[in-house]
């Protein structure tokens, strides 16, 4: 350790007496003269910056954690009167305004919201300066004052449900600290500053305006996700939502950066199976999200909102989708069955299970969906109760007279189209027909038929060409019945007989 001159009263005040000075047996005044004739250090400096940091650290561990916290304030005010001694010195009264070329993006909104001045510097101390030592070179004085416990830093977090990073440590290294304006952004793995005494030189020169790291971001983001609905209940900030979707957009933005590097595989790792995508009012999983959603409705689907947009990147390369399928469909109406616990549905519920119906089988446009995925569909029955499809009817003869106790049909707000294509039975073909009639049979649409037979007229071939279609039908006889009255055009056995 270096020895400073005890006659300089303002290094009394600022270093560790019993590490920094002669012991009390030297104090004589002609021993201290020698002394300094030998060496006794009586300027300000960088190493003089770096004993004081040291003297908040051994303040600190000797268990006087309000001195340590003082000192530290003042060697904070101490590096912001640096910033004019050196060559390249900025504005120090700007604040929010862009930095340097050798800042990111994201950077550029690290900004303090804090003005310098909260703490006035003791002019006596201040006098240090006139004459600064250049005794280290800057780079290694900075590289040295990250790695020591000097800063005053928060113990109990500034707001109730913040993640935090539990500590009783009343300073901490720069390396794990950061200012309070980002402590949004590292709350739950990095100390927060207790001081608004920061410039922006201070912060460039501590590494403050490089984003935290990629782990550090991961953490905040999980951390937020589950401390979400306690912000909510404890915040007395009605804004907690528009500090939310702020900051969050700049964690996304650091994270979306490396999604194409080496480290993409850490984002798996740390955010699978958590809600971590914030839309504005709440935290949701990536699965139930889709850039183009025909249904929304909490908490099972959402659509991404446009702010988001610009995260497309990254949320397609962690499991958002552009747009759900078939299955996602079925998954939702199976949580809603178990969510529902076999209790009828609500009215909201109900349209929204009919928006899901719809959308299931808007994925298959020109055919029906495959048996396997028909058969663990659930449909709400007349009761509005979610029931498996295949335990259900839908009610194609309200003109016959049925038990409804003996049979179990879809609600009425599913039409029989709709229900058709989800592959449930009519209750014509159930009641009239057994499993093996219930096939389509190999004919011609109705309107194909008259077609024909309207371009016979009065042709006397007309009844072997009957014959002969009968026969492509593989029919292995003919009966032939006129019946002069007129009839409905539909099927009271099978539609496509009509």
């Amino acid at each position: 350790f270096r020895l400073y001159d005890p006659r300089v009263p303002e290094f009394r005040k600022l270093l560790h007496k019993e590490t920094f000075f002669p012991s009390e047996k030297f104090m004589a005044t002609e021993i201290i003269e020698l002394l300094a004739s030998f060496g006794l250090k009586r300027k300000m400096g960088f190493s003089a910056l770096l004993d004081i940091a040291r003297s908040v650290s051994l303040v600190h561990n000797s268990g006087q954690d309000d001195d340590a916290c003082a000192h530290g304030q003042i060697l904070l005010t101490c590096l912001n009167v640096l910033e004019s001694k050196m060559s390249n010195m900025e504005d120090k009264d700007t604040f929010h305004e862009d930095v340097d070329l050798e800042a990111s993006k994201t950077d550029e909104n690290l900004e303090a919201v804090n003005e310098v001045g909260s703490c006035d510097p003791d002019p006596t101390i201040m006098s240090l300066f006139s004459n600064f030592d250049l005794d280290l070179p800057e780079h290694e004085f900075w590289s040295e004052l990250k790695n020591i416990s000097w800063c005053p830093v928060h113990v109990a977090p500034l707001i109730k449900g913040l993640p935090w990073l539990e500590s009783e440590d009343h300073v901490a290294p720069p390396l794990i600290t950061r200012p309070r304006s980002q402590m949004w952004l590292a709350s739950s793995k990095m100390r927060i500053l207790n001081s608004d005494s920061c410039s922006m030189y201070l912060q460039r020169k501590l590494g403050w305006l490089d984003p935290p790291n990629v782990n550090v971001l991961l953490s905040q983001l999980v951390e937020l996700s589950k401390s979400y609905d306690e912000l909510k209940m404890f915040s007395e900030d009605t804004s907690i939502d528009a500090v939310l979707q702020k900051e969050i957009k700049l964690i996304y933005s650091e994270l979306q950066d490396i999604v194409d590097s080496g480290d993409a595989h850490i984002l798996k790792e740390n955010l699978d199976g958590i809600s971590w995508v914030y839309i504005g009012d709440r935290f949701v999983p990536p699965h139930a999200l889709a850039f183009e959603s025909p249904v929304k409705y909490h908490p099972y689907l959402y659509a991404v909102p446009s702010e988001l947009s610009e995260f497309k990147k990254l949320l397609f390369k962690l499991g958002v989708r552009q747009t759900f399928d078939a299955t996602d469909y079925l998954n939702v109406l199976s949580r809603l069955q178990g969510d529902a616990k076999g209790e009828q549905l609500s009215a909201e519920q109900l349209s929204f299970v009919h928006c899901v119906l719809e959308a299931f089988v808007d994925c298959y446009p020109d055919s029906q969906a495959a048996d396997a995925l028909l058969n663990s569909l659930v449909i709400p029955d007349s009761f509005g109760v979610l029931t498996p499809s295949r335990n259900l009817l839908y009610n194609d003869a309200p003109w016959m007279d049925t038990d409804p106790t003996s049979k179990h049909f879809v609600h009425h707000s599913i039409g029989n189209d709709l229900a058709n294509r989800l592959g449930v039975r009519s209750l014509r073909g159930s009641s009239l027909l057994d499993d093996e009639l219930m096939r389509d049979l190999p004919c011609m649409e109705y309107a194909k038929i008259s077609e024909l037979l309207a371009l016979y007229g009065e042709s006397d071939f007309l009844l072997f060409d009957l014959i002969e279609l009968a026969d492509s039908c593989n029919a292995k006889k003919v009966h032939l019945i006129y019946d002069k009255r007129d009839h409905p055009k539909q099927s009271l056995l099978q539609q496509n007989l009509g």
